[in-house]
């Protein structure tokens, strides 16, 4: 009988265990070039690669990224997929890349790694072919907009200027109300208040001196289409600093010596067997089936029949779950301390539940060291960071007295877009010589989507044995944000032609530099911009709130839209201020406020509320946020900061209206966050399951000066 490659490693690692299990080193060494073999031998090709990596250098990164399709093979099917192809711009011709190995294009994605106080700039190119048949929204009112397939680029979780182009500097930040079509494929139809442009589109990305080193990635964010964009293959990872910068073992800066980083990019593809790609999407895809043991990376197409009797049929087809691009790798854990993983789901809709699971089907607990491109604050107690995660992770003692601020879980919960860092010990080894890498079943409401139960990677121990200089957690040091660093220091505009910064009250007394250059019109650009324009940004009164809905548009089944009021200090809706859950309109500013006094960052509160019989997902752009604890006695600084947040459904008396919750019929509470704003601009909110986004449940919200 031949048995299974996954059972064939777990029978060679632990015989190499037991067999050179003598504690002096040269024997370690012997078993990691043996183990190493051994992979090789037995299907080891398939060990997990690291992404191809384009560093800044001499503080900048300047590449041209091209949107194109691109064949490529994916447990056993060969679809056509989206990609960003990516070179130097030193190395392009004219706005081609080379053909050569300064190229880059994997379905799987790339790392941009980036510096604190870097320019990230792009020369932005789409070649997409047109919007697929199974788009959804290119059939709605303003989808011949969509028909050429624009897209744009949104770099999530970066705290950086949402900057339009002007025409002094036209150059973009992070701006995602432009619109970049293909060469000669501009609409005859475009609606006022977005940008449109069949040339490249030039971005200037600066990343603040004081900005949180972490782990955050780049996606279209083109309304309408970015489900289908991301579910075709468009997305990579961006780095700013390493973990070195806010990891500490006893006491010494940094990771043990030698210990491994690896960064896994989570994506998704529902393969039908003549190679098209469903970039829509079908939740249904799969069998709701919550067993992942015959699923090594995909799971299989079925076939249903919908409530309307209409026969869908994905028989033969696959739904296949990579990182960086490889289906069901092998992840090898050698080195004697462990491995810091850095992992992103970049699937459009679907949320994993992470686990570890050992070969005795038991879940391994691992060390959260960062969410969402910040790490934690080990001065807050587990518990408090575990809540203010608000269900992400189940937490579990992490066996470590003198780190009682560490956070271990057994499982992690990533919804769309969310970023986890953990150390991976191989001290399993001692327990356990191998494990699978799966994602248990989502089940994001009682009729609503079922994301399947796979499995993702095999991972292998060896190394756990040598016990000196081990320790079984790390101390992070979290990024305080609201106390200090991007999000309370004195808002700064970027000076894109030479790099050095300015604050927005020495533009305005400053005048020139010493060189003579004008700061002005980095001044008109963050204040004259929106004088006299309505709607007037007032800022809340002291204790008010805002409130923010997530459900149904009144008169649709199964749309999505956000709603909207404000809350004064004794928690009674302010009259007037009142926005009924609707679809998302670009051109309605749903939330305007000014900067603290002095052109601080200001900080809001704001209660989600999901009236919906479903699970949503709140992100807020250019920004980071905590959830508020008020049962807890602690400081409302100490713990988490995140900039997505899943927001778990009421059940099936919650239908949507914000008049179901009103009454009682829907009950759920609100979740409240703190918001701290310090970016100057247009930007949204929005939830982040991108079949939600696409329908409507995003929102338009404006920062402007305080004068």
């Amino acid at each position: 009988m031949k048995l299974p490659a996954w059972l064939l490693v777990a029978f060679c690692a632990t015989f190499l265990t037991l067999t050179l299990e003598v504690g002096a080193s040269q024997h370690h060494v012997s078993t990691r070039k043996a183990h190493a073999a051994v992979l090789a031998s037995i299907g080891g090709s398939n060990g997990l690669g690291e992404p191809k990596v384009f560093a800044s250098s001499h503080g900048e990164l300047n590449i041209v990224m091209i949107a194109k399709p691109k064949g490529i093979n994916l447990a056993g099917l060969a679809p056509i997929a989206w990609v960003y192809e990516i070179c130097l711009r030193r190395d392009a011709v004219g706005d081609a890349c080379p053909t050569d190995s300064r190229t880059s294009s994997p379905y799987g994605g790339v790392r941009l790694a980036l510096q604190a106080g870097d320019h990230l700039r792009i020369r932005f190119i789409n070649q997409l072919p047109p919007a697929p048949p199974d788009a959804e929204h290119v059939s709605d009112p303003m989808g011949a907009m969509l028909v050429a397939n624009p897209t744009n680029l949104h770099t999530h979780g970066l705290i950086v200027e949402p900057r339009r182009a002007t025409a002094d500097d036209p150059t973009y930040g992070d701006f995602i109300y432009v619109l970049g079509y293909p060469q000669g494929k501009l609409p005859s139809m475009q609606d006022p208040g977005l940008d449109y442009t069949d040339q490249p589109i030039n971005y200037d990305i600066y990343i603040p001196k004081n900005h949180p080193s972490g782990l955050f990635w780049f996606h279209p964010h083109a309304h309408g289409l970015a489900l289908n964009q991301v579910s075709e293959g468009l997305a990579g990872i961006i780095t700013v600093g390493s973990p070195d910068d806010y990891l500490s073992l006893r006491g010494k800066r940094g990771m043990p010596a030698g210990a491994k980083v690896r960064h896994l990019i989570l994506k998704d593809m529902q393969v039908h067997a003549d190679n098209t790609v469903v970039d829509q999407e079908d939740p249904d895809f799969c069998e709701h089936d919550p067993s992942f043991a015959n699923r090594p990376g995909f799971c299989p197409g079925t076939t249903y029949t919908t409530d309307e009797g209409e026969v869908v049929d994905h028989t033969g087809g696959k739904w296949i779950f990579s990182i960086n691009g490889q289906v069901f790798p092998t992840i090898s854990v050698v080195h004697g301390n462990g491995e810091v993983w850095r992992i992103t789901n970049t699937s459009g809709s679907r949320a994993y539940d992470l686990q570890l699971i050992d070969n005795a089907g038991k879940a391994l607990p691992v060390q959260v060291l960062a969410v969402d491109g910040v790490s934690l604050e080990s001065s807050a107690s587990a518990a408090v960071i575990s809540e203010r995660l608000n269900g992400r992770v189940k937490l579990v003692s992490c066996g470590d007295r003198s780190n009682p601020g560490a956070v271990c879980a057994t499982s992690i919960k990533m919804y769309p877009s969310s970023r986890v860092e953990i150390w991976v010990s191989s001290r399993q080894a001692e327990k356990t010589s191998s494990a699978t890498l799966v994602s248990q079943m989502v089940v994001t409401g009682e009729d609503a989507d079922h994301w399947p139960a796979t499995k993702l990677a095999t991972v292998t121990f060896l190394g756990g044995n040598n016990k000196a200089g081990i320790s079984d957690t790390l101390t992070t040091t979290g990024a305080k944000g609201a106390e200090d660093g991007i999000l309370s220091a004195p808002v700064r505009i970027s000076d894109r032609n030479i790099g050095d910064e300015v604050t927005v009250q020495q533009a305005a007394g400053l005048g020139s530099r010493p060189n003579g250059e004008s700061y002005e019109h980095h001044l008109a650009s963050a204040t004259a911009k929106w004088a006299g324009q309505a709607p007037a940004c007032a800022a809340l009164p002291g204790g008010h709130r805002r409130r923010i809905f997530f459900g149904v548009p009144a008169g649709t089944e199964d749309g999505f839209g956000l709603g909207y009021e404000e809350m004064d200090e004794n928690g009674n809706p302010v009259s007037g201020t009142f926005q009924d859950i609707a679809p998302f309109d670009h051109s309605f500013i749903n939330v305007c406020l000014p900067l603290a006094p002095g052109n601080k960052p200001v900080e809001e509160t704001w209660e989600l509320i999901n009236v919906a019989s479903e699970d949503h997902n709140f992100h807020m752009h250019q920004t980071k946020f905590r959830v508020v604890l008020p049962s807890r006695a602690d400081s409302n600084e100490a713990g988490a900061l995140v900039d997505n947040l899943p927001l778990y459904n009421g059940g099936p008396t919650c239908d949507g209206s914000v008049s179901s919750w009103r009454s009682g019929a829907c009950h759920v509470a609100p979740v409240v966050v703190r918001i701290p704003f310090s970016q100057l601009g247009d930007f949204v909110y929005h939830c982040h399951i991108l079949e939600h986004e696409d329908g409507g449940m995003m929102a338009h919200i404006r920062v402007v000066p305080n004068q």
